[in-house]
């Protein structure tokens, strides 16, 4: 018989208490939250209307124009439920930081556990929307799969133009290449496409150090100082993202968030000479698919925790369930360029 010890709401106040990691293109590009009590997420896509209004004589009727088109998309979210047995024998010794001989009762180092266990899980999703995020934003689709479940490409429908590889004599770097010239006709190509504004680019450490050699794009920056913009060109104080200066509306970024894979390796969020010019106007949104589970009541929410035990063996059991999807309502606000082929 399983057995609960914890009702949610206790768990899920342990949860809002505990630290979080960086997820900066998360809470830049995908600030909007919301939650489906369906299986199926849903959105619609309007197409920007650009169409001149036609003359016609004061006269005479106005002539109708052809409306907008609207596409409706809808996707079935990936399911994480990250789960971890309790060790029993954790109780029983001294936690880090815990004066020697320890001071804490078992049923004390239980209840830190399993906060530690929940800060866990929490973490790991958040990455995983992190990691989302940032396909969407290099690739304009991300690309599903694990263990025991088949693999599904969530496609947004950006533009194809808007996915760009330098090669040959046009890479940064260069002889003759200059980037700013490459970034202002980028800023075009994403207005072009939906008609909003570059605010900030975010770039890897390698694109970075080659923009930075660039002489233009520092004489401009240095033109302006004291005025509309500003520049830094050391490092800042804040976790896995550098603000490096700002030029009128647009802030320039370095982004150096890692993650951990299957193997135990570091790899980063953002591949290598990578150069994302956006918008914050693409207005991504954090959805949420309704939770798998009687005892949830197949609700929606960002995550839900809970904990049983099986009684032979005693066992407890701490899982979080959650169906994240990250969708970026305007998948034509972001470019992504490779401003170098990879080595």
């Amino acid at each position: 018989m399983d057995v609960t010890l914890y009702d949610t709401r206790t768990l899920l106040r342990v949860v809002e208490d505990l630290y979080g990691p960086s997820t900066f293109i998360l809470e830049t590009f995908f600030a909007q939250e919301q939650t489906f009590d369906t299986e199926m997420i849903d959105f619609d896509l309007v197409k920007t209307a650009q169409k001149l209004a036609p003359f016609v004589s004061p006269m005479v009727q106005g002539r109708p124009m052809r409306g907008r088109g609207t596409t409706t998309r809808s996707f079935k979210p990936a399911y994480l439920k990250p789960k971890d047995a309790v060790d029993p024998n954790r109780p029983f010794k001294r936690r880090a930081g815990e004066r020697y001989m320890g001071e804490m009762t078992p049923a004390q180092r239980r209840d830190a556990v399993i906060a530690d266990i929940l800060r866990d899980h929490t973490i790991g999703i958040d990455l995983r929307l992190e990691w989302m995020a940032v396909q969407a934003m290099v690739n304009g689709k991300v690309t599903v799969s694990g263990e025991d479940y088949e693999t599904v490409e969530v496609d947004f429908g950006r533009d194809s133009e808007l996915s760009i590889q330098l090669t040959g004599g046009a890479q940064w770097g260069e002889a003759g290449v200059k980037p700013t010239e490459d970034l202002e006709e980028w800023f075009e190509l994403v207005g072009d496409k939906s008609s909003a504004p570059v605010t900030d680019v975010v770039m890897d450490t390698k694109a970075w150090q080659l923009l930075r050699a660039d002489e233009d794009f520092r004489d401009t920056l240095d033109n302006r100082r004291g005025t509309s913009a500003s520049f830094e060109l050391a490092p800042d104080s804040r976790i896995n993202v550098q603000w490096k200066g700002s030029t009128g509306t647009t802030d320039y970024w370095v982004y150096t968030a890692k993650y951990e894979d299957d193997d135990g390796n570091q790899v980063p969020f953002l591949p290598e000479h990578t150069v994302i010019p956006a918008s914050r106007l693409i207005e991504g949104v954090q959805a949420f698919g309704g939770i798998k589970d009687p005892r949830a009541g197949y609700v929606p929410a960002r995550w839900w925790p809970k904990n049983w035990i099986n009684d032979d063996p005693p066992t407890e059991f701490v899982m979080t369930q959650s169906a994240p999807l990250v969708i970026p309502s305007r998948p034509n606000a972001a470019a992504c360029i490779r401003v170098r082929e990879p080595a």
